[in-house]
């Protein structure tokens, strides 16, 4: 399980969330290309790669630049209110994130996880309702190519020092109907987004960023 650093509680930086991801779906919405609009219009775009650390598997890489502060992908997944069973999906689970209020995200793309999170999003988005979140974050080939923050490894304090840090966001009933659909977070209760926030966890860079591994910085618990 990953949890925010007990150490620090509070974002550094001050960032406008809701407007950001405005912003950064808007350009994804507008073109058949999104990671090559992102690149054009916010100045980087992110992709999986085989993590710089050996033997950490996957990672993130971030290409061109940002600022810090700037919002640079997203954690996918099944959002839990601290009551909710999340017991089954958690086991031999290291994607599962728990925010500062004790809200959990299930990141995993496998398995139970996986499967609990389709059956969620095709009860909610069945055909003809309002798409009120992302599911394509699941497979190789993503609608919103920020959506692998979950592959994002945790930092050292030698030579992976990090450089983004998990920020939780909570998106109003006024945000776009239509930039909904990049989402990808569900909450499992069933919670009607449209009336009710919805949680959203970003990483952010806390320094200006350019072409280079992105490192969080998390603590894993038994």
């Amino acid at each position: 399980m990953r949890s925010p650093p007990a150490e620090s509680a509070v974002m550094p930086l001050t960032i406008e969330g809701p407007a950001q991801l405005e912003n950064l779906f808007g350009i994804i919405h507008e073109s058949k290309d999104p990671a090559t609009n992102l690149m054009h219009q916010a100045g980087f775009s992110v992709q999986k790669c085989v993590s710089s650390i050996q033997g950490a598997g996957t990672g993130v890489f971030l290409s061109g630049q940002c600022q810090a502060g700037q919002i640079v992908c997203l954690y996918p997944g099944t959002v839990y209110l601290p009551f909710e069973p999340l017991f089954f999906a958690s086991i031999a689970n290291s994607y599962v994130l728990k925010c500062y209020d004790g809200l959990f995200v299930d990141g995993k793309s496998t398995g139970l996880s996986a499967r609990m999170y389709r059956s969620i999003y095709h009860r909610e988005n069945w055909p003809g309702a309002i798409q009120t979140s992302d599911v394509t974050w699941l497979t190789d080939n993503p609608r919103n190519p920020l959506a692998i923050g979950q592959f994002v490894n945790n930092g050292t304090r030698t030579h992976y020092r990090s450089n983004v840090r998990y920020h939780e966001i909570d998106l109003p009933t006024s945000f776009p109907t239509e930039l909904r659909q990049y989402i990808p977070n569900i909450y499992w209760s069933g919670l009607d987004t449209l009336t009710h926030y919805t949680r959203v966890v970003a990483l952010v860079a806390t320094k200006n960023i350019n072409d280079t591994e992105l490192f969080s910085t998390y603590m894993d618990a038994v």
